[in-house]
């Protein structure tokens, strides 16, 4: 007992704060002893009990009082609880706990001389838990319809109520709900959101994430007092160019005029590419070339069109160089010719096409070169594509040395890092042209995802625009076919709705990109994918879904996609919505839900470009390095080797390797490429694939040489084929041809298990795979080439026929019940001829003359099937005399053009394919 008074005497000899609540019993408070500080949620020091009585006189008395320490209570005589009081330097009663004897409660304290009684608003959680926490605008939250508390009571309220409904959130979603429950201050408004049947279209500031602002909207710098050519700012001006954006405005501050070498980091529509014109186009009218490089043909060709029709009224002239085949195939692909660039002052060329002209060692067709401008650099950090970028900005550094080098991006993670690397002065814009609303949407099944897509799209289309454009949707989801299905489901909600994507036949790309440009369709429905070369100026970005494929979106990823909301001169702001199922999880094997994907990008960073290249293509960088350079020394190739970001082996361990391989010869410290060499880096085969080609020329046919090197992977199952299984086995199987769905079907020999529920129809298909697909019986099947070898020797054979690829993809579901895209058939042909191209090169250094003209038999038939076929004919004629063939082409074309009809008819009744 003395210990607890002792206790209570030290709390009470400080500075403190007392709050009176009723008692259970009439004329009663409950006292509770707080620090003084009054911080939020402070627990109580101590408590005890007051009983009071009346006077005579009607005054109002302390009877008794105590405080309760260690269970026991500690009586306080009223003279010593009178000096309790008189000591508090605050005294508080809850605002939703009056005690009846208020005015004589007050009254009591006033002739003792107290600090005022106070009436505040504290947060009752609190007090039932023995805390305090007095609320105020900068706390407060409504609980529910008729409870307000502080913060974290508000928060604790928020994770029952989701509990109650079964959502689980990740750890990383809770706490960006317990922050949004701070900016909305009630917890009923943010469990609206998880409802069913939410519209966020009708409470966009419930949904609202952050707004990234426009930054500075213009320049007081004009295009007329920059030091260009008259010429060039009369053209500029005359397109309506009068005032330069701020990322513009910092290049020419950071020395873009002077010929300094840039890295740029400037989001989409912000100014970057006119950034490079301004920097070549000068040099260009003056004798020196001006080269852009993309990753894409489509952007190439892009600015091939774009710069070939402005720059003409200067003189200047614009080639390009994207080294396509000559497929004709309609209005199913578009070949772009390459021009002659030893005439061109301005050339557009992809990484590959332009590298092709230094492995051939013929850099003297290019001229001068006075500015490089190098789009999407981000691209370093690609693992296919970085070490090829890499290398050519390796080579093109150490032929040009004096040109200035122009990078630009819109996503680059520390790009103070990069620049430094590459030995660029960097100028990075944070702004944007237009400001950007992301919104963080609910959703709890799929079908709720849709509804609100069609929601959103349908509110935005209704939108016009200051500039007079209506908003218009880019919606992402996670796969082709379901890109399909939901731009099916929208136009039934009549929702006008296209799907796009590579694969498509390159007519109805464009038809589409036309709608849309014209604003005819209200959303285009696409995938990750979706290239950066297409030009589709929305105002609002949809992500139904967060995943590439089977991976989860990188923040460079979902940065580069959400860019595209909101055009410059199109729009005043650009929306994006990410639309959020709880615990989503799309397959086994991802570790994170979507939820917490959506978090974790929202509030990411994005990632560093780390450029890296495994030892064989390091080997491959440093042979194309030797064909590009006159012959020299291993010191001097060692030293420009030694410039790449991702080389992982060192150039003494690379030109062993190659010396072993046959590709190069040193003597006496001079190094060559061998011929082998040579048309190995030529046709950017590795040193390991040249080898193996020369290993196989003559013994092995050249398509099957082409297509085990080039393989057709992008086969899948038909819906109809995919159901069946899926149903038969009761379970998801792989979608993919060969993600190894053939071996998980079992010994159908035996009808047992799920193989007893299939149809005798779907037997018929896969005894078709069995004999014109996996039919090589080799001791290494199922995990050999043998059928991917098969298959595109089939489709080869069809293409021969006559078939354009949307021909062939109809054939290949009719015959096998699979689905391939006409878009990405139509690549994997162009792929194939430039790998036939390559077969042959090394071909003819195996002194395999006869292969050379086969091989052309072969490209020609590939390119040209109908053209070569009458040609066939024509010498059949000429040999049988009997005019038999002309009457059988007519027949067969006749078939082919059936086909392709029925097929087109096809296309439009089941877009949802594949």
């Amino acid at each position: 007992m003395e210990i607890a008074d002792t206790d209570i005497q030290r709390i009470l000899s400080g500075s403190y704060a007392v709050v009176l609540r009723p008692g259970r019993q009439e004329m009663t408070t409950k006292i509770e002893i707080y620090s003084d500080t009054l911080r939020d949620r402070q627990r109580t020091q101590l408590t005890g009990m007051v009983e009071y009585g009346l006077r005579p006189s009607g005054l109002l008395e302390v009877l008794r009082a105590w405080f309760v320490k260690y269970n026991r209570p500690v009586y306080y005589q009223p003279k010593e609880f009178h000096e309790i009081l008189r000591a508090a330097k605050h005294i508080m009663v809850p605002r939703k706990e009056l005690p009846d004897f208020l005015d004589l409660l007050r009254d009591f304290l006033q002739r003792l001389q107290t600090t005022p009684l106070r009436v505040l608003p504290l947060c009752e959680h609190c007090l039932r838990e023995e805390r305090l926490t007095i609320l105020t605008k900068r706390n407060a939250v409504i609980a529910s319809t008729s409870e307000v508390t502080c913060t974290t009571c508000a928060q604790a309220e928020l994770r029952s109520d989701l509990k109650s409904l079964g959502l689980e959130m990740s750890p990383g979603m809770m706490r960006q709900l317990e922050y949004h429950l701070t900016k909305v201050r009630s917890v009923p408004r943010v469990m609206e959101m998880m409802s069913v049947g939410f519209d966020p279209v009708s409470q966009p500031d419930l949904t609202l994430f952050d707004t990234i602002t426009g930054g500075v909207s213009g320049s007081s710098r004009s295009f007329a007092d920059l030091p260009l050519p008259e010429e060039i700012k009369s053209l500029y001006a005359a397109e309506g160019y009068d005032r330069l954006l701020p990322v513009q405005e910092m290049v020419i501050d950071a020395g873009l005029l002077e010929g300094r070498s840039l890295l740029v980091v400037s989001s989409t529509s912000s100014g970057k590419t006119l950034i490079g014109e301004m920097a070549g186009i000068p040099k260009a009218m003056s004798g020196k070339k001006m080269i852009y490089l993309s990753p894409l043909v489509a952007l190439t060709n892009e600015k091939y069109d774009l710069w070939r029709r402005r720059y003409k009224r200067l003189g200047l002239r614009t080639g390009i160089k994207v080294g396509m085949s000559r497929l004709e195939v309609g209005d199913e692909g578009h070949p772009i010719v390459d021009t002659d660039i030893t005439k061109a002052h301005i050339i557009c060329a992809t990484y590959e096409a332009l590298d092709n002209i230094f492995r051939a060692g013929e850099t003297e067709t290019i001229g001068e070169i006075g500015t490089v401008v190098v789009d999407e650099i981000q691209n370093l950090a690609d693992p296919e594509r970085g070490p090829e970028l890499d290398g050519l900005l390796t080579r093109l550094r150490n032929h040009a040395p004096d040109a200035q080098i122009v990078a630009l991006s819109a996503t680059v993670g520390s790009p103070e890092k990069l620049a430094k690397e590459l030995g660029l002065r960097l100028v990075r814009y944070e702004g944007r042209p237009v400001p950007l609303e992301r919104h963080l949407v609910f959703a709890r099944s799929e079908d709720e995802k849709r509804n609100i897509t069609a929601r959103l799209v349908r509110q935005e289309f209704k939108r016009v625009s200051s500039f007079g454009n209506k908003g218009q949707s880019i919606v992402f989801t996670f796969s082709r076919r379901r890109a399909h299905a939901l731009a099916d489901w929208l136009n039934e909600q009549r929702v006008s709705a296209a799907v796009y994507h590579g694969g498509l036949p390159y007519g109805r790309r464009r038809a589409i990109e036309n709608a849309f440009a014209k604003q005819r369709v209200a959303c285009v429905v696409t995938t990750a994918a979706l290239g950066a070369g297409v030009d589709l100026p929305a105002s609002q970005v949809i992500f139904e879904s967060l995943t590439m494929g089977a991976d989860w979106l990188s923040n460079a990823e979902f940065e580069q996609m959400l860019g595209r909301a909101g055009r410059l001169g199109k729009h005043d702001s650009g929306k994006v919505y990410v639309i959020v199922q709880p615990d989503k999880k799309y397959h086994a094997g991802q570790e994170k839900s979507e939820d917490e994907v959506a978090v974790e990008l929202l509030n990411g960073v994005v990632e560093d470009v780390e450029p890296f290249a495994d030892a064989e293509v390091c080997v491959e960088q440093a042979l194309a390095l030797i064909c590009s350079t006159p012959p020299t020394t291993v010191k001097e190739i060692a030293r420009i080797y030694g410039r790449m970001l991702s080389c992982s082996v060192s150039a003494a361990d690379a030109l062993k390797i190659l010396v072993r391989k046959r590709m190069i010869t040193v003597s006496e410290g001079d190094v060559r490429p061998t011929e082998l060499g040579r048309a190995t880096s030529l046709s950017f085969f590795t040193p390991s694939e040249g080898l193996e080609v020369l290993r196989l020329a003559g013994k092995m046919d050249v398509i099957d040489i082409a297509v085990s090197l080039e393989p057709f992977e992008n086969v899948y199952l038909s819906t109809r084929l995919q159901g069946e299984v899926d149903a038969a086995f009761r379970t998801h199987m792989p979608t993919r041809l060969f993600s190894g769905v053939f071996s998980d079907l079992g010994d159908l020999s035996r009808r047992d298990g799920g193989a007893a529920r299939l149809a005798d129809w779907v037997y018929d298909v896969l005894g078709r795979w069995t004999m014109k697909i996996f039919n090589c019986g080799c001791p290494l099947f199922p995990e050999c080439d043998h059928a991917k070898i098969r298959l595109g020797r089939w489709m080869v054979d069809r293409r021969k026929e006559g078939l354009n690829p949307s021909g062939i993809a109809a054939q290949l579901q009719r015959e096998f019940e699979l689905w391939a895209y006409p878009g990405d058939i139509f690549s994997w042909l162009d792929s194939l001829i430039h790998t036939l191209k390559g077969v042959q090169r090394i071909s003819a250094v195996a002194g395999k003359v006869d292969l050379g003209a086969e091989i052309d038999e072969q490209i020609a038939r590939i390119e040209r099937p109908l053209e070569s076929a009458l040609s066939d004919d024509k010498d059949k004629e000429k040999v049988e005399g009997d005019g038999q063939g002309e009457e059988k082409e007519e027949v067969e074309g006749e078939e082919m053009e059936e086909t392709e009809e029925d097929w087109e008819g096809k296309e439009e009744k089941r877009p949802a394919e594949g």
